[in-house]
């Protein structure tokens, strides 16, 4: 009886931190992607560079060449001995394919076989044996780490509801 006469005393929420179930689904979405995209590049670049550590090496059946040739704006000269190589190899009873682009020197592209090597593990990964690995894997590894600080910060700052 005595309860009636009280008044209760409205309790307070916190506010909203900006966290993913405040955000609007577009945000989420984006969320998602850029750190995706950021997953991707690192696990690219460290298979790239694990390959000439711990890759396989195998004989691939080249299945087409072409010419290629880049165009400049200005007056340098266009390599005639670049081309683009494309093979395939099995392993396991799979099928894999893959391609090179380089200069063969004295008509060296036109080959039947090309040794390549590719990650036991992840055979999508492959290149050419004997290639130089250049900066393409620690580039990619940098670039997902880059964008994947970038969406975590993202995620985690709180939004203002006045911009």
């Amino acid at each position: 009886a005595k309860a009636r006469g009280r008044l209760e005393t409205p309790r307070s929420e916190p506010p909203p931190t900006g966290t993913s179930e405040n955000k609007p689904l577009k945000d989420r979405i984006l969320d998602f992607v850029v750190i995706s995209v950021a997953t991707i590049l690192i696990l690219m670049g460290i298979g790239s560079m694990a390959l000439s550590v711990v890759g396989s090496t195998t004989t691939a059946q080249v299945t087409g060449y072409e010419q290629v040739l880049f165009v400049n704006n200005d007056d340098s000269t266009r390599n005639p001995s670049r081309y683009k190589l494309e093979y395939q190899f099995a392993v396991g009873g799979e099928r894999y394919t893959g391609s090179v682009t380089r200069v063969f020197e004295g008509g060296s592209h036109m080959r039947q076989t090309l040794p390549v090597r590719y990650l036991s593990f992840w055979p999508h990964v492959n290149a050419e044996d004997g290639g130089t690995a250049g900066f393409a894997g620690p580039i990619m590894v940098g670039l997902g780490v880059v964008v994947f600080v970038f969406g975590v910060r993202r995620i985690s700052r709180p939004r203002s509801k006045n911009r």
